[in-house]
């Protein structure tokens, strides 16, 4: 392998190895309580509030309905269908005017104007700093049909409750009492009867969020913050996907995750505001929408809906409220928006364990038409980097970053929390620091100082994202690969070849580049001291080559021509 195709080698290799590492660190699942909280402050209680001018007429019901019902139930009880007692006549009776009455009401000609509202809550969760988020078409958008028969019954709720009222009076008064299902049939009677001819002008539609910083105890309704739709989907079994727009700046945000790598008996975790878990008169409301529910359970298929597309379906607890709130993987990202769940047509309940989530991956396509980019924003960064410090026991650090994200975005519930918590950590971890042991001699106080000191260089360390530390040690790997490369070929360029001579010469070092000089060029060197051998001198005793560099002598010579060496 040649030295090029090595050097190349320990770079892949070292790439490699770097991102593996990288990849083992953002593959690393979150703890629950972590999830909930760095998620939390971005998502929020979403409330569609339509408001318009109600006309509605009053009627009066046909004298011939009295006659019609005796009929009807004469013809019951001799035909045998009810029994022949009052309070069997009265029971057909009241059924029969239920389901009847609208046939035989009339209006009078008098109408009534008034200004009314019917509203609608979900969830949504935001994605950009400056305020996108995602929720259900549903949640914002309802059929006509559903829109009248809401602003009925809230409209005209008075109204047919008070008709319900008078009806079960008159028939106590007759010696039968109505039960609750009989009660709810004269009701819903009444409520048709009056909004059979109401009418709808001036209607407007607002959209308000709720950021889960409601101070306890204040009013709700004045803590909303008004939403722009931007874009819309169909409610099921259409696209059920809805973009909304916050004005505002460095807003929490959720992280969007990747769902098509989701299998069957993954964990996730569904965050919304149910309404039995928010909206129930047996809760303070104000602080139930501080906080939103988290459930957690599994992946329980992939089912088709019949537009082609696929849809999750999860046993994550979800009721009405939670729609359009973000299902979380164990990661603590996005895949999903909780939409739907199953009802029992016998019971008219929900079935358990039958959820259903729209992939994120089809509202990206909404957000992909309108050129949005989910990204993170500075508070969720910063509250995530304090988390992690607090996890860690730096309680000051942690306290630094917490104080400046309750200055600049105050009101967060969980990040007052966490302040109060750290605050305390740090106040007990600096008291229990400052307590001297009565039985330390100073050697153990001096070790004591030194254990601190090591283990604030690891607290230091430790604060160095470990992605970094690994570059880093790859990045000093291949220099000293390189290094080693460079050394070992210039020590191959330039290792001595030593050639044959006289047994007192030095050896030569011939180079690759250059021919061999002479002996008498080479610079001077220090040998060890020869001692001449008996044949190297001549009668006299004088010897015959120089002692320095081995060069032949002329006779009487007192220095050596070659090396200019005294001689002896």
């Amino acid at each position: 392998m040649s030295m090029f195709k090595k050097v190349i080698y320990c770079l892949l290799c070292i790439c490699l190895i770097c991102s593996l590492s990288s990849t083992a660190l953002a593959d690393e699942p979150m703890d629950t309580r972590t999830l909930a909280m760095v998620n939390k402050p971005g998502v929020v209680l979403v409330q569609t509030l339509w408001t318009a001018d109600i006309t509605w007429y009053e009627y009066s019901l046909d004298s011939s309905f009295e006659q019609d019902l005796l009929y009807i139930i004469e013809e019951m009880v001799l035909s045998g269908t009810i029994p022949n007692t009052e309070e069997a006549m009265y029971s057909a009776m009241v059924q029969l005017m239920a389901e009847n009455m609208i046939y035989y009401a009339f209006p009078t000609g008098n109408a009534q104007t008034e200004t009314a509202s019917t509203a609608t809550v979900g969830t949504g969760f935001i994605v950009t700093p400056d305020g996108y988020m995602l929720t259900n078409a549903h949640v914002v958008q309802t059929n006509e049909e559903e829109l009248y028969l809401q602003f009925a019954m809230t409209a005209l709720e008075e109204y047919a409750v008070a008709g319900a009222n008078e009806f079960d009076a008159e028939m106590r008064r007759l010696g039968y009492a109505m039960s609750q299902e009989e009660w709810d049939g004269i009701a819903a009677a009444f409520y048709n009867i009056l909004a059979q001819g109401m009418e709808i002008d001036n209607l407007r539609t607002t959209y308000t969020c709720y950021m889960g910083n409601v101070t306890p105890g204040s009013d709700v309704s004045a803590k909303g913050i008004l939403l722009d739709l931007r874009k819309i989907g169909e409610p099921i079994p259409g696209k059920d996907v809805a973009v909304l727009k916050l004005d505002k700046t460095n807003l929490p945000t959720v992280k969007i995750g990747n769902d098509t790598a989701l299998r069957t008996g993954d964990k996730v975790y569904a965050m919304g505001y149910p309404a039995v878990a928010t909206l129930t008169e047996a809760l303070n409301v104000a602080q139930a929408i501080q906080e939103p529910t988290l459930t957690q359970g599994i992946i329980s298929a992939k089912k088709e809906m019949a537009g082609g597309w696929s849809i999750l379906q999860t046993d994550a607890a979800i009721h009405g409220g939670n729609s359009g709130g973000p299902l979380f993987n164990e990661f603590g990202e996005v895949v999903g928006i909780n939409t739907f769940g199953m009802i029992d047509s016998d019971s008219g309940g929900m079935v358990a364990g039958m959820n259903f989530a729209i992939p994120i991956s089809v509202a990206m396509q909404f957000l992909n038409e309108i050129n949005v980019t989910p990204s993170e924003s500075q508070f969720t960064a910063k509250l995530k980097e304090a988390k992690a410090l607090f996890d860690k026991e730096e309680y000051n650090e942690a306290l630094n970053i917490l104080r400046v994200l309750n200055e600049t975005n105050p009101g967060y519930p969980v990040v007052a929390d966490l302040l109060a918590q750290c605050s305390e950590k740090a106040d007990t971890q600096q008291v229990v620091a400052r307590v001297p042991d009565p039985n330390a001699t100073p050697a153990d106080i001096e070790e004591k100082d030194a254990d601190s000191a090591t283990s604030k260089n690891g607290q230091l360390t430790n604060q160095v994202p470990r992605l970094i530390i690994y570059v880093v040690g790859g990045v000093a790997v291949l220099l000293a690969i390189l290094v080693i490369v460079l050394l070992a070929t210039r020590r191959t360029r330039n290792a001595p070849t030593y050639i044959s001579g006289s047994p007192n010469q030095m050896p030569q070092q011939v180079s690759p580049q250059t021919p061999q000089q002479p002996m008498s060029q080479q610079p001077y060197q220090q040998p060890s001291q020869q001692v001449p051998e008996q044949h190297d001198v001549d009668q006299q005793g004088v010897s015959k080559f120089c002692s320095q560099c081995g060069a032949s002598l002329k006779p009487g010579a007192k220095f050596c021509d070659s090396c200019g060496a005294k001689l002896h």
